[in-house]
């Protein structure tokens, strides 16, 4: 036989809603980190994009054309290209690669564009806490009663 309690958890009275200032609370942190996020997002979104023109400009494609001096230039500067796009996005470019594959510009693009979301989320439900009074979680609390031992 088993015992079924309903336990119900309250935040919030009518006295000081808990709610409504957890859900403030979390709506500025929320916005504010919405916007931290988007802006990383789009950093990435650009980086990946002017990888191939940074390539280009920095002249590593034509490194036989150039003098010594030159070549050590555009050695230096395709380094900055690739450091600049590990820094922002996290995402590497091997040895001598002079372009993006299009799996390296989803990874490293994935990673922002999963915080923005869930920042979004975060932010959806900071508005369910801020609009409503109260809120009333269930708890559902499940005994097994035991039956009496007979002794021999």
């Amino acid at each position: 036989m088993l015992l079924q309690k309903t336990i119900l958890f309250r935040l919030g009275s009518r006295n000081f809603q808990w709610a409504k200032v957890l859900g403030a609370f979390l709506a500025i942190i929320t916005v504010l980190m919405l916007i931290k996020s988007a802006a990383v997002m789009f950093d990435s979104w650009q980086t990946v994009r002017d990888f191939n023109k940074c390539t280009e400009f920095s002249g590593v494609k034509d490194l036989a054309n150039l003098s010594s001096s030159e070549q050590l230039l555009a050695q230096l500067r395709y380094e900055d290209c690739k450091d600049s796009l590990y820094e922002i996005t996290g995402a590497q470019i091997p040895g001598a690669e002079t372009s993006l594959t299009s799996r390296q510009a989803a990874t490293a693009l994935a990673s922002p564009m999963a915080g923005f979301f869930f920042w979004a989320i975060l932010f959806m439900l900071s508005l369910f806490l801020l609009f409503n009074k109260t809120v009333v979680i269930p708890i559902e609390e499940v005994e097994q009663v035991s039956r009496p031992f007979k002794r021999k």
